[in-house]
């Protein structure tokens, strides 16, 4: 049976409790319990689903300056006492480190719309039922769509973090999510492979149906590709497309522990102009229709709303409160991982501002270019270098789709082509945790393997 918020948070303050007893200087505690379930479609079947019931508990303690960190995945006093214990000696053989502290004390927003009430009644039928009628919406479409895999997963979490300093954080996130991923099969020509998602924190939302048949579109619309000869103009970047090629990289460059390791170049940067004017995106776990949405992070740091990049400035790095103790201010709140490690540094929700332009007024733009529907390739994290291959891309000839492409190479730097976007849609839509629109850059080379 799933534990209770005030179990999770009890079986935490007993181990802090204990922590401190045993003569550390501070302690935190967070932990998890959670159900899940997942029904999983391969080749064009559905197979039996995996359910899931499981706690867990880190403990991270701090003694003279020195950090020690455990886990258990059971929340009995036994279990607690020896993952203390473990942390301890830990501790005790690590070196000083000046930067090692926890937060203070601080008292969240509690945050709505991230729990819904009924998902505790979704039963695994129900995973089932929403499997089967994915896999039906896209066999449907077309009988040249061939599903290779897919799933449908809902959760239920209680997350709960205490510390010595008086930190103490608890709250419950369902979710539900589901992809679908494959190709179209015309005699001996197999289309593009295209991946789907959708998910959300209600029953309510669940659309699998049209997740379904936007896979389903793009597979077919991908047959009967062509090479093209190899050119230097436009791409417009499907949502898709930026969450692939963009966002991984940009994270990477302004994840603060990276920018003191010197692995960003986005060193020094802070204040100045590293893309277009028109390009504004902000983290924010507030926004409760994201699935990285929650009222704090894995320190129990209170989440807010951050622009990361505003008007094309580099306005902030991501800190947890280490790298922010390192560079002398305050968290941003974002300390990220789970109950089996200390806490790293990562985005929560990543948020594009829409554009001025719907999409189909930015495609008739474009004198000669490419759709780009998905990208597959090499990103270099830190030089911002990527080359790679065209997924389900379309040539584009005086604002006109002409045909899909195949063996369709693009090649560049993230970094110059954040100056080279002369585009953004109105148009946006939510991958995982991303809200992105289509984005149109400029002089990117475009050959053809």
């Amino acid at each position: 049976m799933k534990i209770s918020e005030n179990e999770l948070i009890e079986s935490c303050r007993l181990a802090v409790i204990t922590a401190i007893k045993k003569g550390v200087d501070s302690a935190e505690v967070y932990s998890v319990s959670s159900v899940e379930s997942e029904v999983s479609i391969e080749r064009n079947d559905v197979k039996l689903g995996k359910f899931h019931q499981g706690s867990g508990i880190g403990i991270r303690v701090i003694k003279n300056g020195a950090l020690g960190f455990s886990s258990v995945n059971m929340l009995c006093r036994e279990e607690i006492n020896e993952a203390v214990d473990a942390s301890i000696k830990i501790a005790s053989k690590g070196s000083y480190d000046q930067y090692n502290i926890l937060p203070k004390m601080t008292v969240p927003q509690k945050l709505s719309g991230i729990y819904d009430r009924e998902a505790q009644y979704f039963k695994s039928e129900d995973s089932v039922k929403n499997a089967v009628e994915m896999l039906k919406t896209a066999k449907r479409y077309d009988k040249r769509v061939t599903v290779d895999s897919g799933a449908f997963n809902n959760s239920l979490n209680s997350i709960a973090v205490v510390n010595s300093n008086g930190v103490e954080c608890v709250e419950m996130i369902s979710s539900f999510t589901w992809y679908i991923m494959g190709m179209a099969v015309d005699g001996e020509e197999v289309s593009s492979f295209d991946f789907q998602f959708g998910g959300s924190h209600h029953l309510k939302d669940i659309e699998v149906e049209s997740t379904a048949r936007n896979f389903a579109e793009n597979v077919v619309n991908s047959l009967g590709s062509k090479k093209c000869q190899p050119f230097k103009g436009t791409l417009i970047l499907s949502p898709h497309a930026v969450a692939e090629l963009i966002l991984p990289t940009l994270v990477n460059s302004v994840n603060s522990n990276n920018v003191q390791k010197g692995r960003s170049s986005l060193v020094g940067k802070m204040e100045k102009e590293i893309a277009c004017k028109e390009l504004t995106i902000t983290d924010d776990a507030t926004w409760s229709d994201g699935l990285s949405a929650s009222s704090f992070d894995r320190e129990g740091v209170p989440h807010k709303k951050l622009d990361i990049i505003n008007k094309g400035i580099l306005k902030s790095y991501l800190y947890n409160t280490y790298t922010a103790c390192r560079d002398k201010v305050n968290s941003t709140g974002h300390a990220s991982g789970d109950e089996e490690s200390s806490p790293g540094v990562g985005a929560t929700n990543l948020i594009f501002k829409e554009g001025n332009s719907n999409f189909d007024d930015i495609l008739s733009e474009v004198k000669k270019g490419i759709l780009v529907t998905r990208f597959s390739g090499n990103v270099n994290p830190v030089s911002g270098d990527f080359s790679g291959v065209v997924k389900g891309g379309h040539l584009i000839i005086s604002g006109e789709r002409i045909h899909p492409l195949r063996e369709t190479l693009i090649a560049g730097n993230i970094f110059e082509t954040l100056f080279k976007i002369s585009g953004i849609s109105k148009d946006r839509e939510k991958i995982f945790n991303i809200l992105a629109p289509y984005i149109k850059v400029e002089d990117i080379s475009v050959t053809s393997g």
